[in-house]
């Protein structure tokens, strides 16, 4: 996945997961995408860059039906 002009950790998790993902879903899946993209992403999870390819966390692999 790569990271898109205005895009955060926040809507990323919530694109991955569906439009049925309550916030309480989203809050639980956006850490879980900066542990596995920690490398990438940097000690700020406020601070992710248009162009960046992040991979999905294992949990998140399967979308929220």
């Amino acid at each position: 996945m790569v990271v898109r002009p205005g895009d955060s950790l926040w809507t990323i998790a919530a694109r991955r997961l569906g439009r049925r993902a309550t916030p309480t879903a989203v809050a639980a899946s956006w850490p879980r995408w900066w542990a596995t993209n920690r490398s990438v992403i940097g000690a700020n999870p406020d601070l992710i860059h248009p162009g960046q390819r992040l991979t999905p966390p294992h949990h998140d692999l399967r979308r929220q039906q």
